[in-house]
């Protein structure tokens, strides 16, 4: 732009005022995103990596009882050998030790979504600290907001790096490997005594 559209522009009240209602319609757009990922992380955040830990614990917990009724009931007593009841305790063992896994995983999850709210509180915090509207605009005044706005934009850019992207999986992870391991020496058991 030439400085002649410019200083037309510095001294149009019209096109100050624009800015600033454009200002502060990015604060309010800033806000309502925050807000709206807010809600989001909290009903629906890491929903894939929190049903497996679900399924997993929800079968482990089914599978626990049902392997103590039947090891007690006499008549499968009878046909166990040593090495088929040592195989039926590592599988109670490991199935146990998924679901003692899934708690700890739980635990995980529940500490990771609340440090993630936390710091979008952060974010929300910083947007609603600043309003652009409404003020007497004036060039001196328009630079200062572009400034605290562009401020701001990096402060909450900074919270989104401490961020992390997912709980961590190495609960979830020893969960599913016993609970296999688990199930594995459970069905071998079975296939032993049956045949």
């Amino acid at each position: 732009m030439d400085d002649e559209v410019i200083k037309t522009l510095r001294n149009d009240n019209t096109y100050l005022l624009e800015v600033c209602q454009g200002l502060e319609q990015l604060r309010v757009g800033n806000k309502s995103d925050i807000k709206q990922s807010q809600v989001e992380a909290f009903l629906a955040g890491n929903k894939v990596v929190s049903d497996l830990n679900k399924y997993f614990f929800g079968f482990a917990t089914l599978l626990v009882p049902i392997i103590f009724s039947f090891s007690t009931v006499d008549e499968v007593r009878q046909k166990l050998d040593k090495s088929d009841s040592l195989l039926l305790e590592l599988s109670l063992i490991f199935l146990f030790s998924s679901l003692v896994s899934g708690l700890l995983h739980m635990a995980s999850e529940y500490k990771f979504f609340k440090r993630w709210l936390k710091n979008q509180d952060k974010k929300l915090k910083q947007w609603a600290s600043v309003s652009f509207w409404p003020s007497t605009p004036t060039p001196s005044k328009i630079s200062q907001y572009l400034n605290e706005y562009e401020s701001i934009k990096k402060e909450t850019e900074i919270i989104d790096m401490e961020n992390e992207s997912e709980s961590n999986l190495v609960h979830l992870i020893m969960q599913g490997t016993f609970w296999l391991i688990g199930i594995m020496l459970l069905i071998i058991t079975v296939f032993r005594v049956l045949s």
